[in-house]
């Protein structure tokens, strides 16, 4: 698999799945919108996870995160969860909302 740099990824247009490090695809639209994806197996199941939008998302940025997930899943542990928590449930977002609500 070809180690691509940040001027192929500009220029290509191909609509398409392009492989470089440590599982990370750079998935082309036919409408020629781009992002990245992780690709790993996570307890023996394959798992896509996003990674974000080019250009909103560098390449090298994309490697990094690639890399900290490729990381996280060989030591048994979930990407997807390193990030848990940054958004509330539905369950937890309703009871703040009424906390907030419930002097007035």
């Amino acid at each position: 698999m070809p180690k691509r740099t940040a001027a192929w990824v500009r220029s290509v247009t191909k609509a398409g799945k392009y492989g470089d490090l440590h599982g990370l695809i750079l998935r082309v639209q036919p409408s020629g919108s781009k992002r990245w994806i992780w690709r790993g197996t996570v307890g023996g199941k394959r798992r896509d996870l996003g990674l974000g939008g080019y250009p909103y998302v560098t390449l090298a940025e994309a490697r990094a995160k690639a890399f900290e997930y490729r990381r996280t899943a060989r030591a048994g542990n979930d990407p997807a969860r390193l990030h848990q928590g940054r958004i509330p449930t539905f369950s937890a977002a309703a009871e703040a909302v009424i906390a907030l609500h419930a002097g007035k």
